[in-house]
């Protein structure tokens, strides 16, 4: 069907996710990577439910599938572990899998540095949350602010995950990771974030963790505070 409707615009194809990592389930779907020379005139992808199976396809140029699975970017977290099993033409698919990243340790840097503002957000409500004893609200704040400390692990890491569904068993292997931590996932992997007190205590004893890490690495104020910076960068784009 691909070649057909794709003709001499095909270069190959792939499947991806749980399928090619060869964990995939009779709950699972199949994910595939069309490769083409030009996607600029065809739609980003597509979703089909094939016999009950969802089946989905993403139309990408190799120059696409670097970025945005080989550079460091906002997805890069869970996308830089991406495996391809070829279907076809295989020899394009081995040198793709080739491509080296320049600089990897300076833009996972950059891209840690850059979620600390999303980190200090997300940790501002959860402790509002939790100093309003707003329980009903708790656990999708709660949930948000521990996805961005687990995101922010991978580049700190300069190691994305490997699946979803092993994100936190994979976070508690990790080399480096913030004071605070361990016990801050452990008090909810336990259930036991119901007890506010607990909670708010381990909350702030994370985040001062981050800061600290981050501090230390770098040794220089980690936060911006040079609004002038703002009108120099504005007349800059002009």
């Amino acid at each position: 069907m691909l070649r057909e409707e794709l003709g001499k615009n095909l270069v190959a194809i792939a499947a991806d996710g749980s399928y090619a990592r060869h964990t995939d389930s009779g709950y699972s779907d199949l994910e595939l990577m069309i490769f083409v020379r030009d996607n600029s005139r065809l739609p980003h992808g597509f979703s089909k439910i094939h016999a009950g199976m969802l089946v989905e396809g993403l139309f990408v140029t190799a120059e696409d599938y670097h970025k945005m699975v080989y550079e460091p970017n906002k997805e890069w977290y869970i996308a830089g572990s991406d495996r391809l099993l070829p279907i076809t033409n295989h020899a394009f698919i081995r040198k793709l899998k080739k491509y080296r990243v320049k600089h990897l340790a300076r833009k996972c840097d950059r891209n840690a540095l850059d979620m600390l503002n999303e980190i200090q957000e997300s940790f501002g409500k959860l402790l509002n949350t939790i100093d309003r004893k707003n329980r009903e609200n708790l656990f999708l704040v709660l949930s948000d602010a521990v996805m961005g400390v687990l995101k922010l692990l991978a580049y700190v890491n300069r190691r994305p995950y490997e699946s979803l569904n092993s994100i936190v068993t994979e976070a508690r292997t990790l080399k480096h990771k913030p004071k605070g931590f361990d016990e801050f996932l452990n008090l909810i992997m336990q259930g036991k974030y119901h007890n506010l007190a607990a909670l708010k205590k381990s909350t702030r004893q994370l985040y001062l963790g981050i800061e600290g890490y981050f501090s230390k690495k770098y040794k220089t104020n980690i936060y911006d505070s040079d609004l002038s910076s703002i009108k120099k960068k504005t007349k800059k784009r002009r």
